[in-house]
């Protein structure tokens, strides 16, 4: 018996983030007409070293993206859990089997590289990308975007990518909140390898064939260590309480003396490490994420938040790109089910009940992960091979669609 033909729906995408691009790409790919608005006016690489665990490196590759993203990344092979203060180590974990056993790769790699490759493989399958279309309002009925220029931009679903500080879900509660804050920040550097060609020990750390990442645990602190762009550059950030982001501002640039002190007497090598820092692009990030919430979806059942707008995470869950990701394949998966557009409210009735308790467990993963590794001797974290062993796609087409 042939398929059923999937309609021709209009996707409205708010937002051109990781979790918006993996979205759009998705949902042009099950044949919908996808349009992403994006409220820049020109996009920026900003952002460090991300992970991407199997969980949203097996939907990466789905996309056809392996071989470009396997030209800037790197495998993660190793997490070495070190004393603070002489370098000990406390725990050690190895990966290598990790796409034998999960079927996919654990990927480091640098945030835009990521963010450029899913740039690029959008506008390849054909998603109209709007620059400076800053939404200001929705009408829930229609459902369409008014945007601050006056126009308006109508589909037959909105999907709400607008990130952590978002409009949309703003709008959906009735008001804007901040994202809830930690208390803590986080000091981030990237190194270029040529600040360590002298020195045998730093250049060491700097091979990807024997690729380790090294989290150097203290009290109340944390500093995460490792190579990105095969190499090229060394990513060192830190978590600590907040210095200079405990007000209004969440990214502030900071002396390279300022990280190099706060750290200085700890393990030698993170030391040595330190003394290398750039004297640009030093900054400090206030971390923050977002409290659960009870729906994501819209009155009307048309348009749903997706992505940090939804379920915003500390860096100390690795998944925040990755779940956005995921949220991306779940929601094309689910509207592909679908055979009329009075359906659409039940598709995203089904993909926040496959979603929500999904990512906010991992949201207090997040927060547990910060709470353990600021604490002396501490020992890994809550992630798991369960974690990183999901296949949202199958599961979105097992979700039960009462339509």
């Amino acid at each position: 018996m042939a398929s059923k033909p999937i309609p021709k729906f209009d996707v409205i995408v708010v937002g051109s983030g990781i979790a918006g691009l993996s979205t759009a790409i998705a949902c042009k790919a099950k044949g919908f007409n996808v349009t992403v608005l994006e409220s820049s006016p020109k996009f920026s690489s900003i952002g460090a070293g991300l992970m991407i665990s199997a969980n949203a490196t097996r939907i990466l590759m789905g996309m056809g993206l392996r071989n470009r993203l396997e030209a800037c990344g790197i495998d993660m092979k190793r997490v070495v859990f070190k004393k603070f203060d002489d370098g000990s180590v406390l725990d050690e974990r190895t990966y290598e089997g990790t796409e034998e056993n999960l079927g996919a790769p654990n990927w480091q790699i640098h945030r835009a590289d990521l963010h450029e490759a899913l740039l690029e493989k959008a506008i390849e399958s054909g998603v109209v990308i709007q620059m400076g279309a800053r939404v200001q309002k929705y009408d829930w009925d229609a459902p369409s975007a008014l945007l601050e220029d006056g126009s308006v931009v109508r589909g037959d679903v909105i999907l709400a990518a607008d990130g952590y500080r978002s409009r949309s879900r703003g709008e959906l509660l009735g008001q804007y909140t901040e994202p809830r804050f930690s208390g803590n920040s986080a000091y981030r550097a990237l190194i270029h390898r040529s600040e360590f060609e002298n020195d045998p020990e730093l250049s060491q750390i700097m091979e990807i064939s024997n690729q380790t990442t090294y989290v150097w645990v203290g009290e109340g602190c944390h500093v995460l260590g490792y190579p990105i762009r095969q190499g090229e550059y060394y990513n060192l950030v830190s978590t600590q309480p907040a210095i200079h982001t405990t007000g209004p501002k969440f990214v502030v640039p900071v002396p390279p003396s300022e990280f190099h002190d706060r750290f200085a007497h700890w393990d030698p090598l993170l030391e040595n490490i330190l003394r290398h820092l750039p004297q640009e692009n030093v900054l400090e990030w206030k971390l923050c994420d977002l409290a659960p919430m009870n729906s994501w979806i819209f009155p009307r059942g048309k348009i749903v938040l997706i992505g940090d707008a939804s379920h915003a995470m500390l860096p100390s869950a690795a998944q925040g790109a990755g779940m956005g990701i995921e949220d991306g394949a779940a929601i094309a998966e689910v509207l592909a089910r679908v055979e009329r557009k009075e359906q659409i409210p039940a598709a995203l009735k089904a993909f926040q009940d496959l979603r929500l308790p999904r990512c906010t467990e991992v949201v207090d993963s997040g927060r547990q992960n910060a709470k353990k590794w600021h604490q002396k001797d501490a020992k890994g974290g809550t992630v798991s091979d369960d974690m990183w062993n999901y296949d949202v796609q199958a599961e979105a087409r097992r979700v039960p669609l009462s339509i």
